[in-house]
């Protein structure tokens, strides 16, 4: 119970700052290209053991969704081929268009493909969660100085308004 209290109930998961935030972004677009049936729970536990921000890497899990789905799995097969290209031999047959409709042979088709699939979306994982946190980290950061010069602004003028008084 003391983990669970540590980790889920520690005010700096839920409460947004720009490393927390930055995190649960990075950790979000990972998760949501892993196109597993468990992203929200991994992505939970993930946020709380980094301590960085779960509502924010929740909300991103779902990017994949069955509408981007079908968007996704041909952008992460193309990666995993040219990846696993590199290295060792791909699968030669093409990626079916559709599933065959006993599970028997749905798991023969996808058996060949899945490690393909599997590269491809830590790949893809990897590099949208670098550019995630790199730009929201900016982002904050650009938000957070303009905040600073527009209250440093507000106070000289005040000052002026003072000091013509």
């Amino acid at each position: 119970m003391r983990w669970f209290a540590r980790h889920f109930l520690d005010k700096q998961v839920w409460k947004p700052t720009q490393h927390t935030f930055s995190g649960g972004m990075a950790i979000g677009w990972f998760i949501t290209l892993q196109l597993l049936p468990i992203q929200m729970p991994t992505a939970t536990i993930l946020c709380a053991l980094f301590r960085v921000n779960i509502p924010i890497a929740l909300a991103i899990c779902w990017v994949s969704n069955p509408v981007t789905v079908p968007i996704l799995v041909p952008i992460e097969y193309a990666i995993g081929k040219w990846f696993l290209g590199l290295y060792t031999e791909v699968p030669t047959t093409p990626f079916p268009d559709h599933l065959p409709d006993s599970a028997v042979e749905a798991w023969l088709v996808l058996k060949e493909h899945a490690p393909v699939m599997l590269i491809g979306g830590l790949v893809l994982g990897a590099i949208c969660s670098a550019v995630s946190y790199v730009a929201t980290w900016g982002v904050w950061e650009i938000a957070h100085r303009m905040e600073v010069a527009k209250r440093a602004r507000l106070i000289a003028a005040e000052k002026a308004k003072h000091a013509h008084s």
